[in-house]
């Protein structure tokens, strides 16, 4: 019977630079715009084959002085009262809805966006349209709602009911909260029709639980997924009325711990519908506002209505605090760089960035590290996702490795922490930059936070490793072992005896020097005599203290003269010196090594494509190693030019 056993740890090389440490100011009072959050208002009109547009002859709305300077989202409604006895939609109003998210680009703007097919609840009932007509709807808006996602920050389910909220409707049952079989029909129509990247806000929890059948709020490791719970979100637009917010919530408590775990991956906004000033002063007090929308993560709220509250809100300050703080606030705290860095340098960088505000983003949005100089702007990605960076003043890590590009020129560069839009559409637009709440940061012409430190990029070529040792692929026997220990005996002269004939083993060792030519998969090999068994370690260090390791158990139960062997993946290990040690792991058995033998199975890095080429050869292009280090005309190993080719000198 023979037990094999096999693990390998690679940690990887981390080019070394002296870095800088910056502290940063926050700025808690500033009160700015940013993407994606904040107060808002609304846009909205009974649409007709004639005039069919909301947005487009509003542009005023944009260039309102005050208060409206803030806001980057709008709530656009379209009401289609005209339609709902009809299955199809003018072209003239589906060509509207893009000519309408035009004009939000020229101004910067995002929409939250609702359809509804009244505004009328006389009698407590509201005439809305079928479902079918409704689904005949939203497949033609589909198409129109895809080429236009990235101007739409979240849709809410509307269409159902008086003002698109559900209720009051005569086509899909007035049964409070309840998910039937129109209204989830409805629901999969706008999941299908929806932008696979935006949320959908239902507006109460029961119908979000009801689709989805149970009461489980939604969990990290669905959260962003894409699946109907990552994407279906909440709005309230009762907020702090009584009688759970008229019937938002059925069961305060439960619901409300439901939503806080919720909106940690989806988005919650709304308004506050309170007619009277005893009970706005009774329910939206500073504590109790400030206090429900950080505990419930509120994204988005209407600046104007209803006015009782938000006047209130004005006059006792509460509304600047919620300027600042709905959706999300980002602070610098610290940041560490490298001072100077070669083209194709590995280096680290860290941060720490605070969330002050109530929530995280939701929609995914890129973080870049810049280098500017002039006009020459390279960025660097970095693999951290904002949609994490927790809210309520949380503090978000981030230490990661990045690579120089071997494109940047030599020079001294700013650095720059960069996130703009996902959507290519509108990256280069400042305006969807997100901007840190820092002194001495925002650069309102680029959409860029400095980060108030440089960094020197040369151009010096990576000399070639010193490849003195055994080259691999090589047989490791006695003639060409390195070292062994002090203890190391020999059994028929040229195996190395690892354990004692009738006593426990010691951790006797031997170690060989080789050579890593270039990386790939080798078959280890062992020529080896048991008596009673063999156990020992492979283990793989890099002589030029650059941190990377391997490490192999290997175990067999069988005697007498025997030949093993094991793949060893060393493709991501650098061109370099390595020591390789072989130790005993018995407390018993006798195990004699006569030799390992490192095959190279053939198998290159991934783009494989090798061609064998002559040192003549070298100086027709520039030529990088497997890192992405530029690298000289005397370098050995797998040579990378073109941005496509791998060599391999020999």
């Amino acid at each position: 019977m023979k037990t094999r056993i096999l693990t390998l740890i690679f940690l990887a090389a981390i080019t070394t630079a002296f870095a800088s440490t910056v502290t940063y100011t926050p700025d808690d009072n500033t009160i700015f715009p940013n993407p994606e959050r904040g107060f808002i208002d609304q846009l909205e009109k009974r649409i007709t084959t004639s005039s069919p547009n909301v947005v487009k002859g509003n542009e005023s709305y944009f260039t309102v002085s005050g208060e409206r300077q803030m806001q980057r989202l709008v709530l656009v409604l379209y009401y289609l009262d005209n339609f709902k006895n009809t299955t199809t939609l003018p072209s003239s109003v589906l060509n509207a809805f893009d000519e309408d998210m035009q004009v939000l680009r020229s101004f910067g703007y995002k929409c939250i966006l609702r359809y509804a097919y009244t505004n009328d609840a006389s009698g407590n009932i509201a005439y809305d349209a079928p479902l079918a007509t409704v689904q005949s709807h939203i497949s033609q808006l589909k198409s129109h709602w895809q080429a236009n996602a990235d101007v739409i920050y979240v849709v809410q389910a509307g269409f159902i009911g008086a003002w698109g909220e559900w209720y009051y409707t005569s086509n899909f049952g007035n049964e409070q909260g309840t998910m039937n079989d129109n209204r989830r029909a409805l629901v999969t129509a706008l999941l299908d029709a929806v932008p696979q990247d935006r949320c959908i806000q239902l507006r109460t929890p029961l119908f979000k639980t009801g689709y989805v059948g149970d009461t489980n709020p939604l969990a990290s490791d669905e959260a962003f997924s894409g699946t109907a719970r990552a994407r279906l979100a909440h709005h309230n637009d009762a907020f702090l009325s009584n009688y759970g917010d008229l019937g938002t919530y059925t069961d305060t408590a439960k619901q409300k711990k439901y939503i806080a775990q919720e909106t940690l991956y989806v988005p919650l906004g709304g308004e506050s519908c309170i007619g009277s000033t005893s009970e706005a002063n009774s329910n939206a007090s500073y504590a109790k506002t400030t206090g429900e929308m950080s505990r419930l993560h509120w994204t988005f709220c209407k600046a104007s209505y209803s006015e009782v509250v938000t006047n209130k809100w004005r006059n006792e300050g509460t509304f600047d605090e919620l300027s600042r703080k709905m959706g999300y606030r980002y602070q610098l705290l610290t940041a560490t760089m490298p001072d100077s860095a070669a083209q194709g340098q590995k280096v680290q960088v860290s941060m720490q960035i605070k969330n002050t505000g109530y929530a995280p983003l939701y929609n995914e949005r890129p973080v870049f590290i810049v280098l500017k100089n002039g006009n020459n702007a390279y960025k660097i990605k970095l693999q951290t996702d904002p949609r994490r960076w927790l809210p309520n003043g949380a503090v978000a890590t981030i230490n990661e490795q990045i690579t120089i590009p071997v494109t940047v020129s030599a020079g001294t560069y700013q650095l720059y922490l960069y996130m703009p839009d996902n959507y290519s559409s509108i990256a280069s637009d400042a305006r969807y930059a997100v901007r840190f709440a820092n002194v001495g940061v925002w650069d309102a012409a680029t959409g860029m936070n400095a980060l108030n430190m440089t960094c020197k990029v040369t151009g010096d070529v990576i000399p070639a490793p010193q490849l003195s040792g055994v080259q691999l692929p090589a047989v490791l026997d006695k003639n060409n072992v390195s070292r062994v220990s002090s203890d190391m005996t020999w059994y028929n002269s040229d195996y190395f005896d690892f354990g004692p004939t009738d006593a426990p083993n010691t951790e006797r060792w031997a170690e060989w020097t080789v050579a890593l030519k270039y990386p790939g998969s080798y078959i280890v090999s062992e020529d080896i005599f048991c008596e009673n068994g063999h156990s020992w370690q492979l283990s793989l260090s890099d002589t030029l203290g650059n941190g990377v390791s391997a490490y192999t158990t290997a175990a067999s139960w069988d005697n007498g003269s025997k030949t093993y062997d094991e793949k060893w993946n060393l493709s991501s290990l650098p061109v370099g010196v390595y020591r390789l040690r072989v130790s005993n792991a018995m407390e018993w058995g006798q195990p004699k090594l006569h030799s390992l033998t490192l095959n190279y199975d053939g198998t290159l890095p991934a783009d494989g494509n090798a061609l064998t080429i002559t040192p003549d050869d070298r100086h027709d292009e520039e030529c990088y190693d497997v890192l992405g280090r530029k690298v000289n005309g005397e370098y050995n190993g797998v040579m990378i030019t073109g941005g496509k080719k791998r060599r391999i000198i020999k």
